[in-house]
């Protein structure tokens, strides 16, 4: 008969057994305005001076989730079951560990996830996504692939950010437009060989977007990109 283990190493294999197994456990969501989940599609190449991108989707830990929707993004409040639906297949698809998925080719454009969880975050790029593409590539472009008429079933309304942040490209020729009704264009923040300066929405809320104004004898062309819950500044807009 072999001799029983002590009870120390007994209390120590079982410690390291729980260890191991909590170690393989899949992450958990983010709380709070935290990103969960945001999915965002570059086009090839570099931005024209003073564009900028808005994110396909965005999911955070209390569950909010803003799309894209042109002009006005649109602001869900999913249920438990929709967010887990959503956050469950992305992390499914193995988002949990960033990767990069690079097809060598400059000019296609790139998809790019960030997975959040409660210890920290990770990035994934797939270069010309493919839904159709075998392969871990297409299942992770499939996985972050909103189905409205089964993840987006909660109601919706008009996203309605807190601060706007203005994003201007110097034009060409003869200085033309209206005049600019706020601090000069120029005094932004570089972004993109343009200029960004964020304001309150109410301060913008009578200027449109992709209008042209001169401000200090220069024509820029205006656009005008909500800024998300998590995004505080003009740097949180750099591409990448």
């Amino acid at each position: 008969m072999r001799p029983a283990r002590p009870l120390t190493v007994r209390f120590v294999l079982v410690a390291v057994a729980v260890l191991a197994v909590a170690c393989q456990s899949p992450p958990a969501p983010p709380s709070g305005k935290a990103v969960a989940l945001r999915v965002e599609l570059y086009g090839g190449g570099p931005l024209p001076p003073g564009w900028v991108t808005f994110p396909e989707f965005v999911l955070y830990g209390d569950r909010t989730l803003i799309t894209a929707d042109g002009d006005a993004p649109r602001e869900y409040h999913l249920t438990e079951a929709e967010f887990d639906r959503v956050y469950g297949r992305a992390r499914s698809a193995g988002l949990a560990t960033g990767r990069t998925f690079d097809e060598q080719s400059p000019d296609a454009p790139v998809l790019e996830v960030v997975f959040g969880h409660d210890t920290g975050r990770a990035v994934t790029r797939v270069t010309a996504p493919d839904r159709k593409s075998s392969g871990d590539a297409g299942a992770i472009v499939r996985a972050v692939a909103l189905n409205p008429d089964t993840d987006l079933e909660s109601p919706h309304e008009r996203y309605r950010p807190e601060r706007v942040a203005v994003v201007a490209g110097a034009s060409s020729g003869a200085p033309t437009g209206p005049r600019w009704p706020l601090r000069p264009l120029a005094e932004g923040t570089p972004l993109n060989a343009g200029r960004c300066a964020v304001y309150a929405a109410a301060e913008v809320r009578d200027i449109r977007s992709d209008t042209t104004w001169t401000s200090g004898g220069t024509a820029y062309h205006v656009r005008l990109r909500p800024l998300l819950p998590d995004e505080d500044d003009c740097a949180a807009l750099a591409r990448g």
